[in-house]
């Protein structure tokens, strides 16, 4: 799906930048395959929106796409106008719902003949991800994308858990029409507090051991919600009985200071 950094065939050389960091983000239809040509003719209005606002790129004959943003770029205003065609996808196209992953990572941005494109691991992360994702659809975000919205403030969204009361492989729940995230910054400690942080840092210690203290310090930089330290720190533990064990001991130690 994405441009090789290097081109020179017919005379056309390619520039790439220093590596930068930005939004990519994912969509695609789960079980659309059951649906045919049914799907990707519905997909062509998420199509539409997605070409006016980033770098786009999609698997041909397929229902899906992965989005990068310009670097300056604000992911507020793009997330919304995906959630707002994604929200006009869901109702005409029912059964099928659009699932997208939002990931903040490393990126190269490469310069042509042909235009602006982006290549880097950020977008492979972004694919892995939601290929990993829960096929129920909607917004989701890695731990890397949460830990960027925190620090940024101003979005028009918030982040919290799955339903059942637990992240998935780090991953977490975008929802539209809250309050907009606060700048971490210039914010309260929203539940991250001390108490909180000692006994995310002792129960962490039970499952990786010493390292555990550093981990929940830099998680909690720039994070004002416990779901957000949650999120970047679940993946840290790699048996998935036991991070769910640890996300849910986490949830109901904040249910129980509410």
């Amino acid at each position: 799906m994405a441009r090789f950094p290097f081109e020179e065939s017919k005379g056309i050389v390619s520039q790439v930048s220093a590596p930068v960091s930005t939004t990519v983000i994912a969509s695609d239809i789960a079980g659309a395959a059951a649906f045919g040509q049914a799907a990707l003719a519905a997909f062509e209005s998420i199509l539409a929106t997605a070409r006016g606002i980033g770098f786009l790129t999609q698997d041909p004959g397929r229902p899906n796409l992965t989005l990068t943003l310009a670097p300056d770029q604000d992911p507020g205003p793009a997330l919304e106008s995906l959630a707002k065609a994604a929200a006009g996808f869901d109702a005409t196209a029912s059964p099928l719902r659009l699932r997208s992953m939002v990931h903040f990572g490393v990126v190269f941005r490469t310069e042509s003949q042909e235009g602006v494109s982006y290549v880097g691991s950020a977008i492979r992360s972004t694919q892995s991800a939601l290929r990993r994702a829960p096929p129920t659809g909607g917004f989701l975000a890695t731990a890397d994308f949460a830990a960027h919205a925190a620090k940024r403030g101003g979005l028009p969204f918030g982040l919290q858990p799955f339903a059942e009361g637990a992240t998935v492989d780090g991953m977490c729940q975008i929802v539209f029409g809250g309050a907009p995230m606060a700048n971490a910054a210039a914010s309260s400690s929203g539940g991250v507090d001390a108490p909180f942080l000692d006994f995310v840092k002792r129960r962490l210690a039970e499952e990786i051991g010493p390292f555990a203290n550093a981990l929940v310090d830099r998680a909690a930089r720039g994070i004002t919600v416990p779901n957000q330290v949650l999120a970047a720190l679940g993946r840290e533990i790699e048996n998935p009985a036991a991070r769910k064990k640890f996300e849910d001991d986490l949830l109901r130690f904040v249910k129980s200071r509410a």
